[in-house]
């Protein structure tokens, strides 16, 4: 019975439609006048027989939320939750008595915020599944989200743009122009966002630069006229870097003025990290999946945007994030708790990206289960590369095959690594050399990657050390030593054999 279907509803920044509507008490409500008192509304549209809509009602994430951020916390939000089925009538939602269809449960005992009974409401809205949950903010802009904690709600909620003051304006809804936030060799950056009026005075002139690093590399001198909550977009030129480093849009004028009413608004920062570098062009890909599997779909691209490879679930997608929930299957689709090891074969030294989709929107860690992603290096399956797991609808990551980054050589050049005897019988004896002062660890694991040796952390100066592991107590057979500095691991396979 749950709207699983994978159409696309009201996008994320349209202008949300108003309604008036009354709630089971009697009390009326309308969208656009608690907008203007400069509230944020979450709106949850759900229905009395869905269970993922009642699993999330059970989680009491809106419920913590409202108690912090509605009228009997800091005053800044409002919650408002629509039973959408127009086949149910309002008795389910107060449990099964009088229901003439399904219901999970009493969904009015226990609830703080209003409960509106309108098909209406999600009709306006679009809505193609339930639950399907809004972030609206004052300037009436609408964001679709997932069923997120109370805490991921108000990070959302905090990123709407707030009239206060006579001369303000704000920098709102930033791109990149591109997701990958790690750079190989070169990467095209094509920064814009939105200038938005927060002030009673009308906006007509802003500046707006673009700087890399603390360097201003672009600045857009713009002129209008905008009333409270007009809205104009700033586009920059593309632009390439090819290090890390940090990207920040400034507004440095504001109605010829340096400085407005509020200038907390008027920066947005983005960090860049050079990419981790592969030696080989085949690169093991290892996923655990969480205990929705059927959720996860990914994709390997190469730097024109080209997928050379893919997996997971196939109805979900590279666009289907944070979109559906109940998924139980699709083409392609995994199963739960399981690990599952690809082998992806690079065409030739590059540049390439792998990006990763939740449906549900809450990653692959750590809210149902500890699932995540590794790459390795082929010939080195033991030493992950790239990892990662925690991440919302969508997680994107650049790597380098081939290629000379900074990362890469660092890692590379960090330490000089020896072992002797080899194969080592009682003991193995490790020779490094430092370039300059380090905090190291040293381990060994074995073929099933499993920690069998280690040594606490210790920091050690540039220059030549040697370090002695007692490799009597191991088993005979394969092993690698990994030399962990700075983040930049560096292996060596040995054998111990007796």
């Amino acid at each position: 019975m749950a709207a699983l279907q994978l159409r696309a509803q009201l996008p994320s920044g349209s202008v949300a439609p108003d309604f008036m509507a009354t709630d089971l008490n009697g009390q009326k409500w309308c969208l656009y006048d608690l907008l203007a008192q400069g509230k944020t509304v979450v709106l949850e549209i759900s229905a009395t027989w869905c269970p993922p809509c009642w699993a999330y009602h059970n989680s009491h994430a809106m419920h913590h939320f409202f108690e912090e951020h509605g009228p009997g916390g800091d005053g800044s939000a409002m919650v408002l939750f629509v039973e959408g089925d127009p086949q149910t009538n309002t008795n389910c939602l107060y449990g099964s008595a009088g229901c003439n269809d399904v219901t999970l449960g009493n969904w009015v005992a226990g609830t703080p915020f209003p409960i509106i009974n309108s098909d209406t409401i999600a009709k306006a809205f679009q809505i193609k599944y339930f639950p399907s949950i809004f972030v609206i903010c004052p300037n009436r802009k609408v964001y679709e989200v997932g069923q997120w904690s109370a805490a991921d709600l108000w990070e959302q909620a905090q990123s709407c743009p707030v009239a206060s003051g006579q001369n303000n304006a704000g920098l709102f809804d930033f791109s990149a122009g591109t997701p990958i936030r790690e750079v190989c060799d070169n990467l095209k950056i094509q920064p814009g966002l939105s200038l938005i009026n927060l002030g009673s005075q009308a906006l007509t002139q802003a500046t707006v630069a673009l700087q890399w690093n603390n360097a201003t590399v672009q600045t857009i001198e713009w002129s209008g006229n905008l009333g409270l909550y007009g809205e104009a977009t700033i586009a920059f030129d593309p632009y390439w870097i090819n290090a890390g480093g940090t990207l920040e849009t400034r507004l440095t004028y504001v109605n010829y003025a340096p400085t407005d009413d509020e200038p907390q608004n008027n920066t947005h920062s983005t960090g860049f990290t050079a990419a981790q570098n592969f030696n080989t062009q085949q690169v093991l890909l290892k996923i655990r999946t969480d205990q929705y599997g059927a959720e996860t779909y990914w994709e390997l691209r190469n730097e024109t945007g080209k997928v050379l490879d893919s997996g997971g679930n196939q109805s979900v997608g590279p666009n289907g994030g944070g979109k559906f929930t109940g998924i139980t299957g699709g083409p392609g689709a995994y199963g739960n708790n399981m690990t599952i090891r690809d082998t992806l074969a690079l065409p030739a030294p590059g540049c390439y990206s792998i990006h990763f989709v939740d449906a549900y929107g809450d990653g692959m860690c750590c809210s149902y289960g500890n699932g995540y992603y590794r790459l390795y290096n082929l010939d080195d399956p033991l030493t992950e590369i790239i990892s990662g797991g925690m991440f919302r609808a969508y997680d994107d990551r650049g790597f380098g095959v081939g290629i000379a980054t900074s990362t890469s050589e660092s890692a590379s050049s960090a330490l000089e690594l020896e072992l002797y005897p080899n194969p080592a019988g009682e003991q193995i004896v490790v020779d490094f050399v430092l370039p300059q002062s380090a905090r190291l660890s040293l381990s060994v694991v074995n073929a099933l990657g499993q920690v069998v040796l280690a040594q606490p952390p210790f920091t050690a100066e540039s220059g030549a050390h040697q370090r002695v592991l007692h490799t009597g107590i191991l088993p005979d057979g394969l092993y690698w030593l990994l030399l962990l500095s700075e983040g930049a691991p560096v292996s060596k396979k040995f054998v111990v054999r007796r």
